[in-house]
């Protein structure tokens, strides 16, 4: 399993410290800035990779004696982001989980860091300090224990997702399409122990936001 750190701007939350804190022993990628977010959840990158125009220096200072710097020009064709995701998926991982892919003022950069979940071949869990995504592609489910008061929402990606089904939600959904575009699937609510989403075809985002996620320790950006 590998975990990847960018630097969009992220509230520090208990619940994203527990989160992460049940990852066991994973490889640790950092995106240029991404390494100030990875080192306030108690990780030291394996890997830094960008331009690095962004990460503090004296914070870059003290990781070099621990960390691989992978530098890459300015004058690239693609974000320290998915350098970071590229640089994760050489050491073949399972799955990945992302941190710091949401948030800051750059709608551009969030948007295109969802998009990039399309382009991956393993499956990949956006964090952030109260939200956590699966894009689930044709013929995949995701299985959960919701937690109190959370909010989930469906969101066709690319083209309407067909044959949805739920189980475990308060408005349920039976082998039924999702139009791409419309807010059909959004903000329903967990009303079982377990809930389970299906997809038969297409490919859909799975949100899960956590209203009592809890006060942010900290802002990291």
């Amino acid at each position: 399993m590998a975990l990847v750190f960018a630097g969009g701007a992220i509230q520090v939350t208990a619940r994203l410290r527990a989160r992460v804190g049940q990852l066991l022993d994973p490889y640790v990628v950092a995106a240029d800035s991404g390494a100030a977010l990875a080192v306030a959840l108690g990780f030291q990158p394996h890997v830094i990779v960008g331009d690095f125009d962004s990460i503090d220096p004296q914070l870059a200072s003290k990781l070099k004696h621990h960390s691989r710097f992978e530098r890459h020009s300015r004058a690239k064709d693609a974000t320290d982001g998915q350098l970071a995701l590229e640089c994760a998926l050489r050491q073949s991982p399972e799955r990945l989980v992302l941190v710091g892919f949401l948030g800051g003022p750059r709608l551009d950069q969030a948007l295109a860091n969802v998009f990039l979940l399309t382009t991956l071949p393993v499956p990949a869990l956006l964090l952030d300090g109260d939200n956590e995504a699966l894009l689930l592609h044709t013929g995949e489910r995701w299985t959960w224990t919701p937690e109190p008061g959370e909010v989930i929402s469906l969101l066709p990606v690319g083209g309407d997702a067909h044959g949805v089904t739920t189980d475990g939600l308060l408005w349920p959904l039976n082998g039924e399409r999702l139009v791409f575009g419309h807010t059909r699937g959004i903000s329903n609510q967990p009303n079982a122990l377990q809930v389970t989403v299906r997809l038969e075809r297409g490919l859909m985002l799975v949100t899960r936001h956590f209203p009592g996620a809890g006060r942010a320790e900290r802002s990291v950006r």
